[in-house]
């Protein structure tokens, strides 16, 4: 005969797993954590900018560094972009983190 466990009456919350916490804690929630993530965005663009025109004296040097800082454009709107839409779908019950 085999015993069995008597079924308890409270069952523990599920815990999150390792992995689920780590993702929550790099995941940018909020508008200031975006303008902190494009900012740092900006200062290694102009960074590399800088080092395209040591390297690359005259007008190539220079365009290099415009495509480096403008890059930081495109993407500080895509970050924005979906923060906004993040927070529209959390306020509306969507949410998936």
């Amino acid at each position: 005969m085999t015993r069995r466990r008597p079924p308890s009456t409270q069952s523990a919350p599920p815990r999150a797993s390792l992995w689920h916490r780590l993702k929550r804690l790099f995941a940018v929630k909020t508008k200031f954590e975006a303008f902190l993530v494009i900012y740092a965005l900006a200062t290694g663009a102009v960074e590399r900018g800088f080092n395209y025109v040591h390297h690359l004296p005259g007008i190539g040097g220079w365009l290099m560094f415009a495509a480096c800082t403008g890059v930081v454009f495109i993407a500080g709107g895509k970050i924005l972009d979906a923060v906004e839409r993040d927070e529209h779908d959390r306020n509306a019950g969507l949410d998936m983190l």
